[in-house]
């Protein structure tokens, strides 16, 4: 694995305030010395939350989760620590400097790096073609039409894909990046000879109007492109294949500029395409996202959840539009986010409504969406199924199937009665059909959302002697002094961690530093350890309980050894050996009660 050095993660730990850190991700209020909110790590009511700015982390107090900036990055945005320091390292201007490692992680990193780059020039050569190139006349013309002008298209960096099989691989080639990268990329395809193997290469998007997709860090990671002149033959949208670092369900696009309004509003706007979402954004209306394909995925749906408690989808009003609805409100419910559905008028998307009607209009049919399961009733009602047996029984099981995804069980229930009696059926029966619900879905998270992390569990003297040494180099250096004994209690491994670094444990970007070198159940244990309210003499108190932990150890091994003792069968020698190992016990306790100065 690739390795940083000391030196840099702690300037980074130093240069990164954990409260400006998380509140970029979800909002946080102020409790006195502290900050809080609702854990974004299991599911709950009552914040528990809790950020301490003094000690530069986080702990909550109703699932275990805590660790310090580099640990809330890895545990949130489900990357590796390596990731979480270069993360944070960028967001400080701070150069990060790699020790060369070995292995397949190394080459899939440098790998990563590769394609990244390939993607930032393409994104570059791709929004120059479109501002300069004559042949981008098109696609220039047909940006106005939607009412998106040249600072649009530069903020968000559209772009052009010249009609030409070759330019683009041509260009990658020039900047000095391989072919096995270049293909890869996914940017290129590639011919078959006569023989079915691998032949020359082309560029994938030709004649296209171009959108960078960005992860949320603002990497560009994929490009959809879009077609401008009418052709049957032709697709719509092509868009990027899946590569090392695109996956298309697990992408939101826009998610890397939309995110602070996301978590302003705690509730996202879902529009279906990129020209949707631009137009609403431009307009004003910043809280949208749009997936990448006709729905949501699982996973598309947890990272939604990470910054808001409930979401509008905003679909097209023909039919696809309303089987996209459908297939993304499974796993949106699953992730416990509350669902309304925007009716927007005949013949309108999100953007032609804008552009013809005003950003107004749109909010309004926004502030009207209703309830998902109100707005599946009223098409239910609409279609004439009411009145049709066959039908409505066929709606009711396709309503049993989303209803039973709600996992509050008191809510489930009233929505089951308000479906009832709008449908004019019996509560029981859709009951029943809530039996019957089909299980998760594939794609479903195998683990559930709100499952506890593992944090190490200490024993209230090693918590004592923990937080002694983390806080007072006087008992730490005296613990480090004394006879190694891993056996004093739950979380003594924790205190050996700490007794065997040689960093200084100072300031809280030392404390950071050393946390993020733990094992996560061991960093989360060190976020409950609180430097207020240490003994008035920390020093005498360490020895105290140390001598204390210690005790009670020889104590359980002597009452061991007199079970043993009363054992039948035991020979006279035996017996005579567990009485001298009971005495050195008693020797060893009554020199702990009067230990020496």
């Amino acid at each position: 694995m690739p390795r940083i050095d000391e030196d840099t993660i702690r300037r980074v730990a130093e240069a990164t305030d954990i409260v400006e850190l998380i509140g970029s991700y979800f909002p946080l209020k102020r409790a006195g010395a502290t900050w809080r909110a609702l854990c974004p790590f299991h599911n709950e009511k009552t914040p528990s939350f809790h950020v301490n700015p003094t000690r530069q982390s986080y702990k909550c107090f109703g699932c275990g989760a805590g660790g310090t900036v580099f640990r809330f990055l890895m545990d949130y945005e489900h990357i590796s620590f390596v990731d979480a320091v270069r993360r944070l390292a960028s967001r400080a201007g701070i150069p990060v400097v790699e020790e060369t490692g070995t292995g397949q992680d190394d080459r899939a990193n440098e790998q990563r790096k590769r394609l990244l780059a390939i993607h930032a020039e393409a994104a570059a050569w791709f929004h120059q073609q479109l501002l300069t190139a004559p042949s981008a006349a098109p696609a220039r013309d047909y940006l106005k039409s939607r009412g998106l002008n040249r600072e649009t298209a530069v903020a968000w960096q559209l772009g052009f894909a010249p009609d030409s099989w070759d330019a683009l691989p041509d260009f990658l080639a020039g900047k000095g990046f391989r072919a096995p990268d270049i293909a890869l990329s996914g940017l290129v395809s590639q011919r078959e000879d006569r023989d079915g193997r691998a032949g020359s290469t082309y560029a994938r998007f030709r004649g296209r109007l171009m959108f960078p997709i960005r992860n949320d860090y603002g990497e560009v990671v994929a490009f959809s492109g879009r077609i401008l002149e009418a052709d049957p033959k032709a697709a719509k949208y092509v868009n990027s294949p899946e590569t090392p670092i695109f996956t298309k369900g697990r992408v939101l696009f826009g998610l890397d500029k939309t995110k602070r309004a996301l978590i302003a509003a705690k509730e996202a706007i879902v529009c279906e395409g990129q020209i949707d979402l631009i137009s609403s954004f431009e307009a004003g209306v910043t809280n949208v996202i749009a997936p990448q394909g006709t729905a949501f995925t699982t996973e598309q749906a947890r990272i939604l959840a990470r910054f808001v408690e409930s979401v509008i989808l905003c679909f097209d009003s023909d039919r696809a539009g309303q089987e996209a609805t459908n297939r993304s409100v499974p796993a949106l419910v699953e992730c416990g986010l509350a669902v309304r559905v925007a009716r927007l008028p005949e013949g309108h998307d999100p953007d032609s409504l804008i552009r013809q009607e005003g950003a107004g209009a749109f909010r309004e049919r926004v502030a009207a969406a209703r309830d998902f399961f109100e707005y599946a009733v009223d098409r239910t009602m609409e279609s004439g199924a009411a009145s049709d047996p066959g039908k409505l029984a066929t709606a009711t099981r396709k309503l049993g199937t989303f209803v039973a995804l709600v996992k509050d069980p008191v809510q489930r229930e009233l929505v089951t009665a308000r479906i009832s009696a709008r449908l004019g059926i019996p509560p029981r029966t859709l009951a029943d059909q809530l039996r019957q619900a089909k299980q998760p879905r594939p794609d479903s998270p195998a683990e559930p959302a709100g499952a506890a992390p593992q944090v190490v569990s200490l024993s209230a003297g090693v918590e004592l002697l923990c937080r002694l040494a983390l806080y007072d180099p006087a008992s730490r250096k005296w613990l480090a002094a004394q006879d190694p004994n891993p056996a004093i209690g739950a979380g003594g491994d924790v205190l050996a961690r700490i007794l065997a670094t040689q960093e200084p444990l100072d300031s809280p970007a030392s404390q950071a530093t050393f946390a993020a070198s733990l094992p996560a159940p061991m960093e989360r244990a060190l976020a409950s350890l609180d430097p207020e309210n240490l003994p008035d003499n920390p020093l005498d108190a360490c020895r105290s309980a140390w001598n204390g932990l210690l005790a009670a150890r020889l104590r359980s091994d002597q009452e061991s050894l007199k079970a043993r003792l009363r054992e039948p069968g035991l020979s006279s020698d035996q017996a005579i050996e567990l009485q001298k190992q009971i005495l050195d016990l008693s020797h060893r306790l009554n020199d702990l009660i009067r230990p020496s100065a």
